[in-house]
């Protein structure tokens, strides 16, 4: 499904072979499950099994977002049946579908990215690193056909080690330049190096509306001529109090398609060089912003 707002293309990625999404009978019992799992307490969902305990512990970070991306689809009675039971239950919400499903669209992206370039060698940059599963597979899957040098940059040390392990498991660690500071410090210390893509999904859900402006003004300069931007934003949806009041996760900011046009307008990006893809479940957004 696309649509066409002030020039920007909206589409809903509906190929629902390569993502999760809800049956009929998912979104029946949806329409009498939500209205109690949105008020549930806390302390029962943090209590229900180790993993959601885990994901509390770690709400807005890398590692939090692990336990929903390594989900294999399978119960495990390892901590108990009860453990088991709920640790399932709550990887089949939707926001945790939209996640894992996320991922998915924008290792897509990435990939078209990585072809529309065009060239041998291509130099990326990741920001918010902690997050960067998606670009340490698709680097892993295409390092022999092409020329990587990856920079990647995060604020948090525990998440620059866990990326280091996770760039050795798909044998890239040495296409990879990490940087252990701000975004706003890195840019200031190599404002003459040029990317050919920069990818940051998972930091804009945080931004406030002046600092995601700034930032992408930033990454515009930072970009060669052609190069591509892929970014993305968590949208407003029935599972919010879920996500923001029981599980805890707090500081995200969702933002509908005209909320993202107005950051998108603002910014040094021309509108007609962006699309908006969002995942069959129709939570979260891949931005794909070209710069001509």
């Amino acid at each position: 499904m696309e649509n066409i707002v002030k020039n920007i293309k909206i589409t809903i990625d509906n190929d629902t072979k390569n993502y999760e999404v809800n049956n009929f009978l998912k979104k029946t019992i949806n329409l009498f499950l939500l209205p109690i799992l949105n008020r549930l307490p806390r302390r029962l969902f943090v209590k229900s099994s180790k993993k959601a305990e885990e994901v509390h512990k770690h709400v807005t970070t890398h590692k939090a977002l692990e336990v929903i991306y390594s989900f294999n689809h399978q119960l495990s009675f390892e901590n108990g049946i009860l453990d088991g039971l709920f640790h399932y239950f709550w990887q089949k919400t939707s926001n945790a579908k939209a996640l894992r499903n996320r991922l998915r669209l924008a290792k897509k992206e990435l990939e078209k990215a990585i072809h529309l370039i065009n060239k041998k060698e291509i130099r990326i940059l990741n920001l918010a690193a902690g997050t960067n599963r998606g670009v340490v597979e698709i680097v892993g899957i295409h390092k022999d056909k092409f020329d990587f040098k990856v920079f990647a940059v995060d604020k948090s040390e525990f998440a620059i080690e866990d990326a280091k392990k996770l760039t050795s498991i798909f044998d890239v660690a040495h296409l990879f330049n990490f940087h252990n500071e701000k975004i706003s410090d890195f840019f200031n210390k190599n404002n003459n190096i040029k990317f050919d893509i920069i990818e940051m999904v998972g930091f804009l859900d945080y931004l406030e509306d002046k600092k995601a402006v700034d930032l992408f003004n930033k990454i515009y300069s930072a970009l060669t001529n052609n190069g591509i931007f892929i970014t993305g934003n968590i949208k407003d949806n029935q599972e919010k109090k879920l996500i923001t009041e029981v599980l805890g996760w707090p500081g995200l900011i969702f933002r509908h398609e005209s909320d993202l046009l107005n950051i998108l307008s603002a910014s040094k990006f021309e509108l007609s060089d962006i699309e908006i893809i969002y995942e069959p479940l129709n939570i979260h957004g891949v931005i794909v912003c070209k710069k001509k």
